[in-house]
């Protein structure tokens, strides 16, 4: 989509993604292990095998003399234990989109600008916000709990807003006076005209963008490339760049590559609870609730482990997901190291809006729900059974044990089954002779059926009450036998 220039924008420019992810990731290593906590961190680089070239590293690294570009081996010889990871751009991109996410709280229009940026359409958001500087407090409320390295600017083009930023500015204003000054001092080689077009310009003695500013456009019209040109004319605020807004996805996948190899499940746990923060930021962006999440372990030496996590109650919170996760875990020995961890969310349910009074029955519910997520992920899905209604009017096989859950319609239609209504809460399992006597309070109730599989029952059922005023569910027989069969409670 193609905007005027007159919409102001702010970019986020987070050049160390993938470097702050695994320190982050590291850091929270250290909770559980406490010796990795002591020791000082190493010196860490981020290489691009491809371009040969170190493109992130942390302070640890620079203290020794490591810089941005170098190849892999001066860096080497600069430092013998240097931790080395292979740049994989999929991994700042996801990052992007889970930021992307949290974002969409709290403005409408981001644009992704991978792998290392977002635009952010700012000019609309200022009725809503009341000013930039409010406006941009509550974005700064929501980068913070990221342990992201990010420089931003502002500016009414979205190329001069990406190259005050890429200058590692913290530069947020909306007076164009102070923006095209600002623009005036940034190197022409931080802007995103090709490579070889600045060498020419530079041939011609163009060397900043104040000597851009200083020529009409049309004397680089045969000297650079049209992609060029496009960008020299956005960098005016002569024509505006094309882009296109980020939607969240319908369904939900966070890869999550390790540090290092894991190799007990405990440890694991607060790396899979980081992922699924991301998670409750994705579901509570849509308004959704999760029944269900797929977990895959990928192990160094070993096929993947794949778990599939159920909840009987749907939910988002992280911290709900986290315990049912954890008692699942209790019995999962891995075969080998862990490198990487996948988490999924197919199906995706809308929460309920409708409010319930204060004296219904909704804490009661998911407390019982909660209850049962947890004893199928300690015992297994197939070992916990719950008591389903049965279209059968003989009370020994009215109930029936299952492991399928039962809906909120499928239980409001067993409760309004009026046979039901004046059956004891306890029933025996075998009926017993009645020996004492007792007063009939109400009855007969007559029940004959079971014709039809061969175990036929004909009964008159009769409310009792014992002279201890014990209160039982008693039948008699054709052959004129009594039975007791429950007890009121």
């Amino acid at each position: 989509m193609q905007f005027d220039t007159s919409s102001l924008w702010i970019y986020l420019y987070l050049p160390n993604l993938q470097l702050n992810i695994q320190q982050a990731h590291a850091e929270q290593l250290s909770t559980v292990d406490k010796q990795r906590e002591i020791q000082e961190p190493p010196a860490q680089i981020i290489y691009h095998a491809k371009l040969n070239q170190v493109l992130q590293l942390n302070m640890q690294a620079q203290k020794l003399g490591i810089k941005k570009g170098m190849g892999l081996a001066s860096a080497s010889i600069i430092c013998s234990h240097l931790v080395v990871s292979e740049y994989k751009e999929t991994i700042a991109i996801q990052a992007l989109q889970e930021l992307a996410n949290q974002l969409y709280l709290v403005t409408s229009d981001i644009v992704i600008d991978e792998p290392c940026g977002l635009f952010l359409r700012a000019q609309n958001m200022l009725r809503l916000y009341g000013s930039l500087a409010q406006y941009w407090q509550v974005i700064m409320e929501v980068i913070s709990k990221q342990s992201y390295d990010v420089y931003y600017a502002s500016a009414y083009s979205v190329n001069v807003a990406k190259l005050i930023a890429k200058h590692q500015q913290h530069y947020i204003v909306d007076d164009k006076k102070l923006i095209q000054k600002k623009l005036q001092q940034c190197s022409l080689l931080l802007t995103d005209i090709d490579k070889k077009d600045i060498e020419k310009l530079q041939r011609i003695g163009i060397k900043s963008i104040a000597d851009l500013f200083e020529q009409p456009l049309s004397a680089f019209a045969s000297r650079v490339s049209k992609f060029s040109l496009q960008i020299m004319s956005e960098l005016r605020g002569e024509s505006a760049a094309k882009l296109r807004f980020y939607q969240p996805p319908q369904r939900y996948e966070h890869y999550l590559e390790l540090l290092y190899d894991i190799e007990l499940t405990a440890r694991l746990l607060p790396v899979i609870g980081k992922c699924l923060d991301a998670l409750e930021a994705y579901l509570l962006v849509r308004n959704g609730l999760a029944l269900s999440i797929h977990i895959t372990l990928f192990q160094r030496e070993h096929e993947p482990i794949m778990q599939v996590i159920n909840s009987a109650l749907p939910i988002y919170k992280s911290a709900h997901w986290l315990d049912i996760i954890a008692l699942r875990f209790e019995h999962l020995a891995l075969s080998s190291g862990v490198y990487g961890i996948t988490i999924e969310c197919e199906k995706i349910e809308q929460a309920d809006g409708c409010e319930s009074d204060f004296f219904s029955e909704k804490s009661t519910h998911v407390a019982a729900m909660t209850l049962l997520s947890r004893l199928k992920a300690k015992l297994g899905e197939q070992q916990v059974k719950r008591m389903q209604y049965d279209d059968d009017y003989r009370p020994e096989r009215c109930t029936q044990l299952s492991t399928k859950n039962i809906n909120k319609q499928q239980k409001n239609n067993d409760l309004n089954k009026s046979h039901f209504l004046d059956r004891p809460g306890f029933l025996l399992r075998v009926p017993i002779p009645l020996n004492t006597k007792v007063n009939i309070i109400d009855g007969p109730e007559r029940i004959a059926s079971g014709w039809w599989d061969n175990q036929e029952v004909q009964r008159d059922y009769f409310l009792a009450q014992s002279h201890q005023g014990q209160q039982m569910w008693i039948f008699r027989t054709i052959d004129d036998n009594w039975f007791v069969h429950g007890y009121f409670i």
